[in-house]
């Protein structure tokens, strides 16, 4: 089987660290940077959105709920704080609708008596990724980082980025990674593989605390176990899995690229910084090893 991975030795990686929205940046040209280095910081519209039904809460007609709000458009409520309270004369009972999250009345309806509370804005943080220097600035937004190192790219990836140094417990490009190869000494690490993972050996890289995996192939049906469901169309990187991992030559069991595996072997204790991002049925975006000079 051929495979299709892209190997650049010693090469300049140059990468733009970008927010998303107009922010701070916190580096000028020159500086040198380390991966956690705080490239630019901003604040982004929550996506978190809830609507509340107020007059069901209350038990009164919609077009009379907006009596009975104590909160308005625009208001920052507090989890569980009221937002509608009613009181009958009669029954001396008060019914009270409360905000099910931190955040901000955004909008509310006096036809329907349905109001909507988005969470508070989200602070977003870019960091350099890679060790290397500020070749340029992109004001209010981010900057370029550039180093000499070692560039791959890989098939298949989930979790986003980290970094940590390289650890090869395997003997070559076509020993499996079992749980069998990984043990505590590799918290913190990059763990290579030859020709396939097991569930058992991506589970117990997670209880160590590894920050990624890379590897020549991946059971499927292993991997949506691990996740708890199947990866859609899309782009990926944003799971909450502990970790990264990435594979090199597709799903199955697949020996890794001679080549890659045999740099990677070298570049013990070196450090590598990967990002398991890929943009799904499409060679726009793929998985990422650079491992710098």
């Amino acid at each position: 089987m051929a495979s299709y991975v892209r190997v650049e030795e010693n090469t300049l990686i140059s990468l733009d660290r970008k927010l998303p929205t107009t922010g701070k940046v916190l580096v000028k040209v020159g500086e040198i940077v380390e991966p956690e280095t705080l490239i630019a910081e901003g604040v982004v519209e929550n996506p978190d959105i809830h609507e509340v039904k107020i007059f069901a809460k209350l038990g009164v007609e919609p077009d009379t709920a907006r009596n009975y709000m104590i909160k308005q458009e625009g208001d920052d409520v507090k989890k569980d704080e009221a937002i509608a309270t009613y009181r009958s004369f009669f029954s001396r009972s008060t019914r009270v609708a409360r905000s099910p999250i931190g955040g901000k009345i955004e909008a509310f309806s006096k036809y329907t008596g349905r109001t909507l509370i988005r969470g508070h804005p989200l602070e977003i943080k870019v960091n350099a990724f890679i060790p290397g220097e500020i070749v340029e600035v992109f004001p209010k937004e981010g900057a370029r980082v550039e180093t000499m190192g070692d560039f791959f790219e890989g098939m298949f990836g989930v979790g986003g980025e980290s970094w940590g140094k390289i650890t090869v417990p395997v003997n070559s490009n076509e020993s499996p990674l079992t749980s069998d190869e990984i043990n505590e000494a590799m918290k913190g690490r990059i763990i290579v593989g030859g020709s396939v993972v097991t569930l058992n050996a991506i589970r117990k890289a997670v209880k160590v605390g590894a920050k990624g995996l890379i590897v020549g192939g991946l059971d499927q049906k292993d991997l949506t176990e691990f996740l708890g469901y199947e990866i859609g169309l899309g782009v990926t990187g944003n799971e909450d899995i502990g970790q990264s991992i990435i594979i090199t030559e597709g799903f199955g069991i697949n020996p890794m690229n001679p080549i890659m595996f045999e740099l990677l072997k070298k570049s013990r204790d070196s450090l590598a910084c990967i990002n398991g991002s890929t943009q799904i049925r499409s060679r726009m975006q793929r998985p990422v090893i650079i491992i710098p000079k």
